[in-house]
């Protein structure tokens, strides 16, 4: 029922109820008619917010991040009309942050996450929001590299949760996990990762359904540890069916569908299929172009991937202007400091090796170990790896 109707319904029961009925003497009479007033009053104030929240998530969903921050902002504005501690302007605040998280405008999307952060810390304990905001927070310090504090953000959200939501099957609880999950796998924490994005595929499965988008999440997701773990059949299988369900759901042409695309390419160059891998990257990069604009990082996390295949078919050249135009929109994008800037250091560096260019190559590994270790426990596998291809020069 949207905010119209449930105002007409407030004005008929008004009516009826309270202005004809003989019963209500005139002193109660003013009591209900200055409650009523107030109620319509709000829910006429609120009509513009829920609007353009509504409109805002369904651009977002649809890959329109135009559209979707326009309203979000929309939004934000019209909650400035609430109390400073509502879950309105909390939500609003998530929303819009969520969405630079999306477009990587990381200086942008931070403030609004500990606003949100904020005025979560002041609702109800019984809010959900407050968790979803503390696990989306959690998410952006992961994204950009901020380990230590993702994972202490994880956690707090699982026992805001726990202690005060009490829904272990809800799927707002498997999202909190399936992030943290995620924050594993980047830990090079595997099985931990794995156990969480199984706990989080049977919650979603049990009350989504085996088809919808949340699950094809999951299953990109577990496909990337499986891959890891060099799972590789299991590891395609889960890639294609979340792409499957993209595609069906989305159209070619979504965000999403280009992530499943670019990591289903990242298998098959990792098996030596690089027919298969090529139109894979191809429709990836020219989605993700169109849709993120050429700066976003994950062109950098495609123009990567391509180069790696570029190596392996023989073309050195080209793949040094792939990686070395990474690097830029990386650097730029995330900083100096960033595990997937490290990633495509090491990634130069074994090319160069690969050409016997030993100075270039020595530089650009040097580079990639001190990221990782300076983001990175020790033990980590690609700590591991930089030492490793630094001491075979």
């Amino acid at each position: 029922m949207n905010l119209n109707n449930i105002f007409n319904n407030y004005q008929r029961f008004f009516k009826e109820h309270i202005i004809a009925n003989p019963k209500f003497k005139w002193y109660p009479r003013i009591v209900w008619t200055i409650s009523f007033a107030w109620a319509g009053t709000l829910v006429i104030q609120s009509v513009p917010y829920y609007t353009a929240i509504g409109k805002g998530e369904t651009a977002y969903k649809a890959g329109d991040y135009a559209e979707a921050e326009e309203q979000f902002k929309i939004a934000l504005s019209e909650s400035q009309h609430f109390s400073t501690t509502d879950l309105r302007c909390a939500k609003a605040l998530n929303n819009l942050a969520e969405l630079y998280r999306t477009e990587a405008r990381y200086k942008e999307a931070e403030p609004l996450y500990l606003a949100s952060a904020r005025i979560g810390e002041q609702l109800p304990s019984h809010c959900e929001e407050y968790a979803i905001g503390v696990s989306n927070l959690a998410s952006f310090y992961r994204d950009v590299g901020r380990y230590i504090e993702s994972e202490k953000q994880f956690k707090l959200a699982l026992q805001i949760w726990d202690r005060c939501i009490k829904k272990p099957n809800d799927i707002k609880r498997a999202a909190i996990i399936s992030g943290l999950g995620k924050l594993y796998r980047d830990q090079g924490k595997f099985k931990a990762a794995e156990d969480l994005y199984k706990q989080a595929l049977t919650i979603k499965t049990k009350a989504l359904g085996a088809n919808d988008l949340e699950i094809a999440a999951v299953l990109d997701n577990l496909g990337g540890v499986y891959r890891d773990e060099g799972k590789y059949a299991d590891s395609e299988q889960l890639y294609k069916r979340a792409l499957f369900i993209d595609q069906t759901a989305l159209g070619p042409f979504h965000p999403y569908v280009a992530t499943d695309q670019n990591n289903l390419a990242g298998l098959y160059r990792d098996r030596h299929r690089l027919s298969e891998a090529e139109p894979l990257y191809q429709q990836a990069l020219a989605t993700r172009i169109r849709v993120l604009g050429p700066t976003h990082p994950l062109i950098a996390k495609t123009l990567t991937g391509l180069a790696e295949m570029r190596r392996a078919q023989g073309k050195p050249i080209e793949a040094e202007n792939l990686l070395l135009k990474a690097i830029a929109i990386q650097t730029k994008s995330l900083g100096p400091k960033h595990p997937d800037l490290a990633t495509t250091y090491d990634v130069l560096g074994m090319l160069y090796l690969s050409e016997h260019k030993y100075i270039g190559a020595k530089t650009a590994l040097a580079k990639s170990l001190n990221i990782r270790q300076a983001l990175l426990p020790a033990d980590h596998p690609d700590i591991a790896a930089s030492l490793s291809h630094l001491n075979s020069i």
